[in-house]
C-alpha cells in the first residue's frame, strides 16, 4: 500500500510541474506576441491633401520642421487653419503664434516631405 501512495505523491508532483510549465509558456506566449507593434496603416494621399486644405491651402505653409513625430509648420496666417479638421480626424495639434505644431503617431516623415513640397 505504501508503492501507491509514492507512487500517487510522484504523479501528482509530475502533474504540478507539467501544469507550471505551461503557465509559463502561456505567459511567454502572450508577452511575446501580445507585444508586437501593429502594422502600420497606408499612408491615405486624400487625407494629405484635406491636410493642406485644413492649414490654408499650400500658399499658407511657410516653412515644415519635423522633430520626433512632431510636425511644427510655419504658416502665413493660423486664421485660415481649419480647426475642426483635427478635431474630426483625432490629430493633436497646437497653434502657436504663427505656428502650428501637429503629432503624428505614424507616416511623420512621410507626412512632413509632403508638406515641405506644397510650402513655399
Amino acid at each position: 500500500m505504501n508503492i501507491n501512495l509514492f507512487e500517487t505523491i510522484q504523479l501528482t508532483e509530475i502533474l504540478i510541474i507539467v501544469g507550471i510549465i505551461a503557465i509559463v509558456l502561456v505567459v511567454l506566449a502572450v508577452l511575446i506576441f501580445g507585444r508586437r507593434k501593429p502594422k502600420k496603416t497606408n499612408l491615405d494621399e486624400a487625407l494629405l491633401n484635406r491636410l493642406v486644405l485644413a492649414l490654408g491651402s499650400d500658399q499658407n505653409i511657410m516653412s515644415v520642421n519635423l522633430e520626433q513625430q512632431r510636425i511644427q509648420i510655419k504658416v502665413k496666417d493660423t486664421k485660415l487653419i481649419n480647426q475642426d479638421f483635427f478635431k474630426d480626424e483625432k490629430i493633436p495639434a497646437f497653434i502657436s503664434g504663427t505656428k502650428i505644431t501637429v503629432l503624428f503617431k505614424e507616416h511623420a516623415k512621410e507626412i512632413s516631405q509632403f508638406l515641405a513640397s506644397k510650402g513655399a
